[in-house]
């Protein structure tokens, strides 16, 4: 039996060997990097500045972004600390829609998330800002909307719920559901 269990020990050590040998050799082939080119951005901007205007030379939005990806294949941009400014029709206040970063699918369906600030340009409004942590805004319809929790911001006021529907055209906001609002006390 010893001169048995002797072979099958050498023949178990030469087995051993030949798999670490074989793992070792595994180990040193260089495997080539394939590149999908499907994913690859069709190119990338940095300090991205834009505009875009209507049929009647009317201003609609301007854009600006730190950094901006496009990507050809499914027609998504994807953007670093984005701010887009809307101009509604008939001389309605514009909008400003800020984050730390947005994506636009589609076209013209703009999702926005982390720290979103919508901000009026009209001085006297009811509603001055908006936050929140994503909101999208539908360029077709330029109606903003989120499901997510919003504080509203006004002269006198903080309103806290969630969910949102803003249209830009009528400026009418319809609140989901909300939670609390707080009126700042004027002194007499």
């Amino acid at each position: 039996m010893s001169r048995l269990h002797g072979i099958s020990t050498i023949v178990f050590v030469i087995a051993l060997a030949i798999y670490g040998y074989m793992q070792w050799q595994q180990s040193q082939i260089t495997v080539p990097i394939i590149v999908n080119e499907e994913i690859s951005p069709a190119f990338v901007a940095k300090k991205l500045s834009t505009s875009q205007y209507d049929a009647q030379g009317q201003l609609v939005h301007t854009i600006y972004a730190e950094n901006m990806t496009y990507f050809s294949q499914d027609n998504q941009t994807l953007f670093e600390q984005p701010q887009y400014t809307i101009f509604p029709k008939d001389n309605k206040p514009t909008w400003t829609l800020s984050a730390k970063t947005g994506s636009l699918t589609k076209g013209h369906l703009l999702s926005l998330n982390d720290d979103v600030k919508l901000v009026s340009s009209e001085e006297n409004g009811l509603v001055s800002e908006i936050y929140g942590q994503s909101l999208l805004m539908d360029f077709n319809t330029n109606i903003i909307s989120t499901e997510q929790t919003i504080i509203i911001k006004g002269k006198d006021f903080r309103m806290y719920g969630s969910g949102l529907e803003v249209d830009i055209n009528t400026t009418k906001m319809t609140l989901i559901n909300h939670e609390q609002t707080i009126y700042k006390k004027h002194e007499s």
